[in-house]
C-alpha cells in the first residue's frame, strides 16, 4: 500500500491506515460479526487494507453491526460488551490516530482513564495523598455509563474540536451501528457507545470532560477528583460539603442523561489517629484498591493509623480463583520449574499493580499459591504424601535454595503504607 496521489473525496493516507493495523494486531482481541480472526484477516492482508482505505477515503465505510458479548461481572449480573470486526477496529484505530493528538491536550489533568500516559496506578497515588489532606470523600460510579452517553451531546463535544469532514461521519456512523446478539438479531442504538470499540473510550473521555470534569473545575474548584472513564472519588474539607457536592454531582449528571449508580456511590470519612469524627462509612474501594483506616509506621517507627489503599478483597477473590484455575496441584508430571514459568508472567502483573500500595495485604494471595504448591508436592513426592508438616518443610527448603523461582519469593517485604 504506498502513498500516492488521491482522487477520492477524503484525504486518509494508507500509511495511517497501515499504522493502524499494526495497534490492532499488537491488541488481538477476538473475532466480530464475521468470525474473522486477525490471522484470517493476514491472509489477504494487502487486499482488505486497500479495500478499507477505498471505502474510507470514498465516504462509502459503512461499519458492520458489532457483536454484543456479555461477560459476567466480579458481583454478579452481566456486562454488555461490543466487539467490532478486525476491519473496523481498523477502521477505528485510524479514526483515533488523528483525534487522540487533537483531544487528549485539552483533557483534565485529573482523568486518568484510556490515556496516553496516563494510569490507573497514578489515580491510586493521587487519591492516597489527597485523602491525607482532606477529611472527607465523595465516591460515585455512573451507571451503565457507556451505555447511555447521549448522541446529540457528544457529537456537540466532538464537532467543537474535531473539523474533518470524514472523522464526523464514521464516528456517527460508529456510534449508530446496531449491536448484534448471539441470535443474529440486530438491535438498533439511540445512545450509548459500544464499550469495547475502539474509539469508545476517547468519546467517553471527551463527554465526561464536559459533563463532569470542567463542571467541577468551574463550580468546585476547590474539591479535587480523579476521575477513570466512569468511576471517580472527589475530596471535600467537611460533611456538609460532601453531602451538597452528592446531591450537586447526581443532578449534573441527570442533566446530561446519566446517572449515579445509587449502590456504589457513597459518602466516606477518611478515619486515621488524628480524625476523631464518628461515621458509619469509613472506607471506599476504588479501581481495585480498598482505601481505609489500617497500620501505618512513622520514620520513627511508631506505629498509627493512616487512611490508606491496599488490594481489595475481591480483587484478592478474583485472583484466588485465577490461581485455583491454574489447577496447579493436579499438575504432577510437572516441574517446580514448569510451574513457575506457568504462575510468574501472571503474578508479576498482579504484583506490579497490587503491589504498589501497602504490600503487605498481598501476602494472602501468595501463601494461597504456596499452598497449592504444598498440595503439589504431597501428591509428587512419596515421602510427603499425606504429611502437610514435611511439605511445608520442603517447600521453605525450596525457598532457601532457589529463592528467585517464584515471583513471589522474589519479594522482599516493604515498609507498611
Amino acid at each position: 500500500m504506498s502513498d500516492v496521489t488521491s482522487t477520492k473525496p477524503y484525504c486518509i493516507a494508507k500509511r495511517m491506515v497501515w499504522e493502524a493495523y499494526q495497534l490492532v494486531r499488537a491488541n488481538r482481541g477476538a473475532a466480530g460479526v464475521d468470525d474473522e480472526t486477525i490471522a484470517m484477516f493476514e491472509q489477504n492482508l494487502s487486499g482488505n487494507l486497500y479495500k478499507l482505505w477505498n471505502r474510507m477515503s470514498s465516504g462509502s465505510y459503512f461499519p458492520p453491526p458489532v457483536k454484543q458479548v456479555e461477560i459476567p461481572k466480579a458481583k454478579g449480573g452481566t456486562r454488555k460488551l461490543g466487539v467490532p470486526t478486525v476491519s473496523d477496529r481498523v477502521a477505528q484505530s485510524v479514526a483515533k490516530l488523528m483525534i487522540e493528538p487533537v483531544l487528549d491536550p485539552i483533557f483534565h489533568e485529573d482523568s486518568y482513564g484510556y490515556r496516553p500516559g496516563k494510569s490507573a496506578k497514578q489515580a491510586i497515588a493521587v487519591t492516597r495523598k489527597r485523602c491525607w489532606q482532606y477529611d472527607w470523600v465523595v465516591e460515585f460510579d455512573i451507571k451503565a455509563a457507556f451505555d447511555q452517553i447521549d448522541h446529540a451531546l457528544l457529537m456537540k463535544a466532538v464537532r467543537r474540536h474535531i473539523k474533518e469532514d470524514w472523522i464526523l461521519l464514521y464516528i456517527e456512523r460508529w456510534l449508530t451501528a446496531p449491536f448484534e446478539t448471539a441470535d443474529r438479531t440486530q438491535l438498533l442504538r439511540a445512545r450509548g457507545v459500544p464499550q469495547g470499540g475502539v474509539v469508545s473510550p476517547i468519546l467517553m473521555n471527551l463527554f465526561m470532560h464536559y459533563a463532569f470534569d470542567l463542571w467541577m473545575e468551574r463550580t468546585y474548584p476547590h474539591s479535587p477528583f480523579a476521575r477513570y472513564a466512569d468511576d471517580a472519588v472527589v475530596h471535600c474539607r467537611s460533611r456538609a460539603q460532601a453531602e451538597e457536592l452528592m446531591r450537586e454531582i447526581a443532578s449534573r449528571l441527570d442533566e446530561c442523561g446519566l446517572t449515579m449508580h445509587p449502590e456504589k456511590s457513597q459518602i466516606v470519612y477518611c478515619k486515621d489517629s488524628n480524625r476523631t469524627h464518628v461515621y458509619p462509612n469509613v472506607q471506599f474501594t476504588f479501581l481495585g484498591f480498598t482505601f481505609r483506616p489500617r497500620v501505618a509506621s512513622s520514620k520513627y517507627n511508631r506505629r498509627f493509623t493512616s487512611f490508606l489503599p491496599a488490594v481489595s478483597k475481591d480483587a484478592l477473590n478474583r485472583m484466588r480463583q485465577k490461581v485455583r484455575g491454574w489447577r496447579i496441584h493436579r499438575r504432577t508430571p510437572a516441574t517446580l520449574d514448569d510451574l513457575a514459568q506457568q504462575c510468574n508472567l501472571t503474578m508479576q502483573g498482579w504484583w506490579n499493580y497490587y503491589g504498589a500500595f501497602y504490600q503487605t495485604a498481598m501476602h494472602e494471595l501468595f501463601q494461597y499459591v504456596d499452598g497449592r504448591l504444598e498440595q503439589w508436592a504431597r501428591r509428587k513426592y512419596k515421602t510427603l504424601s499425606g504429611h502437610r508438616r514435611r511439605s511445608v518443610e520442603w517447600l521453605r527448603k525450596m525457598k532457601k535454595s532457589v529463592p528467585r523461582m517464584f515471583v513471589h519469593w522474589r519479594v522482599v517485604e516493604g515498609p507498611v503504607g
